[in-house]
């Protein structure tokens, strides 16, 4: 079971799983190099941080996800309809997505909650559009995989988290999108949060719990290394309760860490 989470043996299952999207993946750990490399010739800041911040952290995002959707998509036993449709829809909107957001940190803007003209507002509204996408084509290869659950805990691990990460994700993301920013009370600036992510030490931050609950999709599958599969149960369990107590915190205004 160790040897089915061996990077190399991931990558190449992802690999035959869609190769699609593990070029895409390999592509967006380039936009990542690029976007954090930027900064040294651009030194325009948003909230505090690079303009290429965001950017750089949806690429990496957005490329483990893609490696994960595809390494799921190799674990399937026997084709399954749909798939194929869901991993350009995926791709189209990630594509999308990336696109806008380079778009406005190129002109020194925010891509997220920014509604300033008739145009942005109707992105913003695409982007939403785009992430539910992005959710929503995982959860149906997530439900692909959990079909042929009964093989073994690894596919009912894979299954579960790319359905619930697809959940949990969209609950959390569109709670975020109804608000104005990420910051709920304390300084409404990135440039005093925790290294790398910026999470606010000072007030609430939504990113937290939108974070867990979309990153759960990675966190479950680990729990098949067990080869139980109450284990596997037990992770997704925590998963919610972890992104209930960080999105509860959040909406109260109290940070995860608050600065000293």
């Amino acid at each position: 079971m160790r040897e089915e989470f061996a990077i190399a043996h991931v990558l190449k299952a992802a690999k035959r799983g869609s190769a699609l999207l593990w070029w895409c993946s390999i592509a967006m750990l380039f936009g990542v190099l690029i976007c954090f490399a930027l900064p040294l010739v651009d030194a325009r800041m948003i909230a505090g941080v690079s303009v290429w911040e965001k950017p750089a952290k949806f690429f990496l995002s957005l490329a483990l996800q893609a490696l994960t959707v595809a390494w799921g998509l190799s674990l399937l036993q026997k084709p399954a309809r749909g798939v194929k449709t869901a991993t350009l829809m995926f791709i189209a909107a990630l594509a999308i997505e990336m696109t806008y957001m380079i778009f406005r940190a190129s002109r020194g803007e925010a891509s997220h909650f920014n509604q300033s003209t008739p145009f942005a507002a109707i992105m913003y509204g695409v982007m939403g559009l785009g992430a539910i996408t992005l959710t929503g084509t995982s959860a149906f290869v997530g439900w692909r995989v959990w079909q042929q659950r009964r093989a073994d805990v690894l596919r009912e691990a894979a299954g579960v988290a790319l359905m619930l990460g697809a959940l949990l994700g969209t609950f959390a993301g569109a709670y975020l999108s109804s608000h104005t920013s990420h910051w709920i009370g304390g300084d409404m600036n990135d440039a005093n949060g925790l290294a790398f992510f910026h999470w606010s030490t000072t007030g609430g931050d939504l990113r937290v719990a939108h974070f867990i609950g979309l990153h759960a999709t990675q966190a479950i599958p680990l729990a098949a290394l067990s080869g139980n599969r109450w284990m596997v149960a037990g992770t997704a369990v925590l998963c919610i309760i972890l992104m209930a107590a960080t999105f509860s915190m959040a909406a109260m205004g109290i940070p995860l860490l608050r600065a000293a």
